[in-house]
């Protein structure tokens, strides 16, 4: 019975994910860190810094 359940889950991710795949602008993942593969740190360099500023007032 559980193999049922995981094949059936499994079966659903993929369905899930060609729909998704075909409908919407989903980025390639691997080419964007090839063009820039610090992209992920210099997001999270900007998420401190922004948090290191004191409010303006």
């Amino acid at each position: 019975m559980i193999y049922f359940w995981l094949q059936a889950g499994f079966t659903l991710g993929n369905v899930v994910g060609m729909y998704l795949a075909q409908n919407y602008d989903v980025s390639d993942a691997i080419s964007y860190h090839k063009k820039n593969p610090n992209a992920k740190f210099d997001d999270f360099k900007k998420d401190v810094e922004a948090k290191k500023k004191p409010p303006s007032e």
